[in-house]
């Protein structure tokens, strides 16, 4: 009895392990399906279409799609290829659980009508094939306005850079770029359906490659030529188109330009000389506004500047050479205006050491006047050339102190009324002096003197041993 009840214990433990392994072979599968929709006649609509994987990172999808070309026709879609009529192949690569991709399809008749997968390859990161079912979209047409019907045949061989596109009039609303509307374009004498900017001149034209992807190219109507644009978001409700402008911008010649690739297509930018990783593009927005925007590689954000002045490659003339002037000094408002200032206060400090040197001088000729006795150039006129007026001074005085001490022996004093005498000779001996100084003070020059010494008056040397004969006069 215990050996039938292990024996039912272990065939117990057998059948739960089977479904274990089942569920570990269905976790390598994935699912595929499309968005189901309703239109009208002539418009035309999108279809999207999604691959996931239930376990693991999708990396290679191809998936094939069969549609009746009765009820709608193919337009256009990001990695999808029209192999043949009614044919359509994905390929696309993954890097998460789930991928998408959109077709766009023009709806040509009343109805239903269904497209179907019809095989797919998706393999994972971990190398494992996923098992897929089919999906499929059901298509309801409604009545609509058969005139939008694009007319396949009009179209038109385009060769740009050696690669052949189609001009083509079968792309969706949705694709139109934010800022334009549906507009005609003339090309080689043939209106075709295109895009147009209210706001500029810009015209787009919508082109199919060999690889029957379709983009919109700016068209030049002026000499028919195409160039590509790429929508860029910049925030939810504004965009900027990129265009090539290299034929409408000239750059300062320390912009170098490069390439850069953006969504598959090479643009002739330029580099931020002053900072790594920027760079600078031209574009338009969606009011029709051309300009420069400054990329930053790094974050991936862009932000509109203006335009650097370009250097004029003619002969400079005072005018120009003023321009230049101004621009550096725009360039380096800051320095310039340090460089003001600094010139300012050297002036100053110079004006402040000039105007101190100038008083220290002023008071060192003062003390040199006052030193020397030496008069303003009034008072120096009041004297005969030659004279020295503090030199003459010091002369009369001496040559008065010599007739006081020469008379003020007693001997001359013992009488008192010999006083008024001696006053009165006093006074003839002083007249004498004084008319002796007149003649010194005019005739004061040595050359002057050499020829005239036999007739001035000559002084007498005096002692006090001399005997003079004096005649006193009876006052009584």
């Amino acid at each position: 009895m215990k050996i039938m009840k292990r024996i039912a214990s272990m065939l117990l433990a057998i059948c739960l392990i089977v479904p274990c392994f089942s569920m570990v072979t269905k976790a390598a599968e994935g699912v595929i399906f499309f968005t189901d929709l309703e239109t009208k006649v002539g418009d035309t609509f999108d279809i999207t279409g999604t691959v996931v994987s239930k376990g693991g990172t999708l990396k290679d999808v191809s998936v094939q799609m069969s549609y009746d070309t009765s009820y709608m026709r193919f337009v256009s879609g990001d990695g999808v290829n029209a192999d043949s009529e009614g044919k359509l192949t994905y390929t696309g690569t993954g890097s998460s659980d789930r991928l998408e991709f959109t077709m766009t399809f023009q709806a040509l008749q009343e109805g239903s009508s269904r497209m179907t997968q019809e095989a797919a390859t998706v393999t994972t990161t971990s190398g494992e094939t996923l098992s897929c079912t089919n999906g499929y979209s059901d298509v309801t047409i409604g009545a609509g306005d058969p005139s939008k019907i694009v007319d396949t045949g009009n179209t038109s061989e385009v060769t740009i850079d050696g690669q052949s596109y189609t001009l083509s009039e079968a792309f969706s609303d949705n694709e139109i770029p934010a800022g334009f509307t549906t507009g005609d374009i003339t090309y080689e004498g043939t209106t075709y359906k295109g895009a147009v900017q209210a706001n500029s001149d810009i015209a787009l034209a919508y082109l199919i490659d060999s690889n029957q992807a379709g983009k919109f190219w700016v068209y030049n109507s002026t000499d028919g030529t195409f160039s590509p644009c790429d929508e860029l978001l910049i925030s939810d409700e504004y965009s900027i188109i990129v265009l090539n402008g290299r034929n409408e911008v000239k750059m300062p010649d320390k912009y170098e330009e490069v390439s850069m690739e953006i969504n598959g297509t090479s643009y002739p930018v330029w580099t931020e000389p002053d900072r790594d990783g920027f760079y600078i593009l031209y574009a338009v927005n969606n009011e029709g506004e051309k300009s420069l925007y400054l990329y930053d590689s790094l974050e991936h954000t862009y932000q509109r500047m203006e335009t650097p002045k370009a250097v004029s490659s003619e002969k400079k003339t005072a005018s120009n050479l003023w321009g230049k002037m101004s621009e550096v000094i725009t360039n380096y408002l800051v320095w310039f205006v340090v460089g003001v200032v600094c010139l300012l206060l050297i002036l100053v400090i110079f004006l402040i050491v000039f105007a101190v040197k100038l008083h220290h001088r002023n008071v060192e000729l003062d003390d040199l006047y006052d030193e020397y006795g030496i008069d303003d150039e009034q008072d120096s006129q009041s004297l005969p050339k030659g004279t020295n007026r503090n030199h003459a001074r010091a002369s009369y005085e001496d040559d008065e102190d010599d007739f006081d001490d020469y008379y003020e022996d007693d001997e001359y004093y013992d009488d008192d009324d010999n006083e008024d005498d001696l006053s009165e000779l006093r006074r003839d001996f002083m007249s004498e002096l004084d008319r002796k100084k007149t003649y010194d003070e005019y005739y004061d020059d040595d050359d002057f003197e050499e020829g005239y010494e036999d007739e001035r008056p000559r002084k007498s040397s005096k002692s006090k041993d001399d005997t003079f004969t004096m005649d006193f006069i009876d006052l009584d």
